[in-house]
């Protein structure tokens, strides 16, 4: 597997950790693991590469060891992109984090990811001692590091530790390639507080009303931070670490080192810390106590999806409600389109727990599952604000709005499609979704499609596409394909539970006939130089129009599906536009010349996983194996070694070049094994 490089021959065993031997061969993504708002990317041998937290007014706030985000470079694309591998450089440069530090390390390290919310690395020291380090997000939103060296020699073994604070507390970017409007950043002011006794230690930013509170615990007692002086930074603090420490292990001895740390909104000098070393969740008879099929590449890339969705995008912002970001690193926003597939996958996940999970932590994901399905409904309908009507192209995790009024017409349906999904899997809950029907988002953003409708051709503008690139015409297919399936389906919630004052349910039924008629007249074109009737990616109403196809148009592949192409005639256009997109004459969208080619995007260069979804699916649809088989090896060969996938790919490698965490198309991967049955 391109990614992948824990294999054995054959496919691995997913049940088992994963081996790096970081002289030769370094991860290509962190540890990751989240739990209730907290989450946290490590590195290797356990250090903290950030820390991540909700906040009321500012959504995402950080502890890392690299500085802010420059606010002056918002509309310069490279440094962006630059600044999204931060983590990823450090990996590869082998940097170490924040947190307890080993001193002479091995450099193979077994790493595995037991849930959404535990990580368990081993490791062993150059003289001897080994290492087990275990990283938990507790229910309250803390996190800790705990290792316990043991010396397995028969000789004494020196150990030295020390603690790391050379960090910063500082807010999420949200940089954007397609800057759509910069949140102002809050500048830096890291100041270093140490209690009375020298055990409790306090970063705080006072410019973000933020501060990572955390105490360092030996043998279960809490540690004196010798050589930890207070400090003040405009950034990292460069010199905050404690002196470094050395203990003897005799033979078959141990010493348990715990770091516990806490990131939260406020600047509480005399945070609370615990007195006694918080206990990790670590299952030790391994993940296949957890997951049935923990062996197998398809379990392995449901569940580890599925932890990444609960665990580090799901954001618990009320009691009730939950927002949801498309990633916790590169762009910790919530999207609307993103937010959809995401809960989607989750929603046919909950389901088959009772197959895909043992009984150990089912519970556990049943609510978490059951929690955010709610939860981001009541976020999507009650707490995104809509300065304009309509829901805006991305959103702080708090519910304000981000970028200018931009009109994207897929975001205005995929919370519809959430609520329609959500009555017919729980039909008996027809409390929550009345209440929700009765929000004014429903009226009002319906009612505000509604009027954007062109009355000369029929069909309804957008000013972006779904890869948020600027529309050259204004009339989008995939766009048309999903309004269409969003007012059927909503009709039918509107029969079975009444439709909101104001709207008029024969003019919403009426309206997606005609808008389905006129899609078709609009859009299914002849392409001259083939001579085939193909679907037109944009077309302007009249005489222009565009050939293309891009891997973040879903709607498009499930045009058959959804019922919207029926007749022959359409559905031959529909498979011309679909073996077109995976060609190379998809001069813009398709990326040739290695033996990871694929449909990808203009947005960014090279294959995406989100086109190879759309081949496996298609692939399935026509009843074609070996297309299937070839899909299915492109996707399990472009995996991220922790079961996840990036935006963009190289062609020959099948490695992540864009945004190496990002949830969408693991989201879609995975629901599509569970939903479609389909083998990898």
């Amino acid at each position: 597997m391109g990614s992948l490089v824990a294999t054995t021959a054959g496919q691995p065993d997913f049940s088992k950790p994963l081996i790096f031997d970081l002289s030769n061969t370094k991860p290509n993504k962190t540890i990751d693991i989240g739990r209730n708002a907290t989450g946290a990317s490590v590195a290797p041998f356990g250090s903290v590469l950030q820390l991540n937290a909700y906040h009321p007014i500012h959504g995402i706030i950080l502890a890392a060891p690299y500085e802010q985000f420059d606010k002056f470079r918002y509309y310069d694309p490279s440094y962006v992109r630059l600044y999204r591998t931060q983590m990823l450089r450090m990996l590869n440069d082998g940097e170490k984090g924040f947190g307890i530090r080993i001193s002479d390390c091995q450099p193979v390290v077994s790493i595995s990811h037991q849930t959404m919310d535990t990580a368990v690395i081993t490791f062993s020291t150059t003289g001897g001692a080994g290492a087990h380090c275990v990283l938990t997000v507790h229910d309250d939103g803390s996190f800790s590091q705990t290792i316990k060296l043991t010396n397995n020699t028969q000789q004494p073994v020196a150990v030295g530790y020390a603690l790391d604070l050379r960090v910063s507390v500082h807010r999420a970017s949200y940089g954007q390639l397609t800057e759509g409007g910069p949140v102002p950043l809050p500048d830096c002011e890291n100041r270093l507080f140490i209690n009375e006794d020298e055990t409790v230690f306090n970063v705080s930013n006072r410019l973000l009303d933020a501060n990572l509170v955390g105490r360092l615990f030996v043998n279960n007692r809490p540690s004196t931070l010798d050589g930890l002086r207070e400090d003040v930074a405009q950034g990292v603090l460069p010199k905050a670490s404690t002196n470094q420490q050395c203990s003897i292990l005799e033979s078959g001895s141990t010493i348990s080192l715990v770091a516990w740390f806490k990131l939260a909104p406020g600047l509480r000098y005399d945070s609370p810390a615990p007195s006694k070393a918080p206990l990790h969740n670590a299952v030790l008879d391994g993940v296949d106590t957890i997951w049935n099929s923990a062996s197998t590449a398809k379990s392995y890339l449901i569940r580890r999806n599925v932890d990444y969705i609960l665990g580090n995008c799901s954001i618990p912002v009320s009691y009730e409600e939950v927002g949801m970001i498309t990633d916790h690193v590169a762009l910790p926003l919530g999207w609307n389109r993103d937010n959809y597939w995401q809960w989607s996958l989750l929603l046919k996940t909950r389901p088959n727990l009772d197959t895909l999970m043992t009984s150990v932590r089912r519970e556990n994901y049943r609510r978490a599952i059951d929690s955010t399905l709610k939860g981001h409904l009541r976020w999507v309908f009650r707490r995104a604000e809509r300065p304009h009507g309509f829901w805006h192209r991305s959103y702080i995790i708090s519910g304000k709005a981000k970028d200018g009024p931009t009109f994207q017409l897929d975001q205005q349906c995929y919370p519809f499609l959430e609520l329609s999904d959500y009555y017919e899997e729980f039909p008996e809950d027809t409390g929550f979704v009345k209440a929700l029907l009765q929000e004014p988002a429903v009226a009002e953003v319906l009612e505000l499609i509604v009027s954007k409708q062109d009355q000369r051709t029929g069909l309804f503008p957008t000013d972006e596409t779904p890869g948020d690139d600027a529309v050259d015409h204004p009339f989008h297919f995939s766009s048309h394909v999903l309004l269409w399936y969003t007012l059927c389906r909503m009709v039918t919630v509107f029969r079975a539970l009444g439709t909101p004052r104001g709207l008029d349910l024969d003019r919403l039924q009426l309206l997606a006939s005609t808008l389905r008629t006129a899609s078709l007249e609009h859009f299914i074109r002849e392409d001259k130089k083939s001579g085939e009737m193909r679907i037109a990616y944009l077309v302007d109403g009249q005489d222009q129009k565009t050939f293309y196809h891009d891997a973040n148009d879903i709607p498009t592949v499930f045009a058959v599906d959804w019922k919207f192409l029926t007749a022959e005639r359409e559905i031959e256009a529909w498979r011309n536009t679909m073996e077109f997109a995976i060609s190379k004459n998809n001069k813009l969208g398709y990326s040739a010349g290695g033996p990871f080619a694929g449909l990808g995007s203009v947005h960014s260069n090279g294959p995406w996983p989100l086109g190879y979804f759309q081949e496996l699916l298609y692939a399935q649809r026509s009843g074609n194996q070996e297309a299937r088989k070839d899909a299915a090896r492109r996707i399990l060969g472009s995996m991220q070694w922790d079961g996840t996938f990036g935006e963009a790919l190289d062609v020959h490698s099948g490695a992540t070049t864009s945004k190496a965490w990002f949830s969408w198309p693991g989201s879609m991967i995975a629901a599509s094994l569970i939903e479609h049955g389909i083998d990898l």
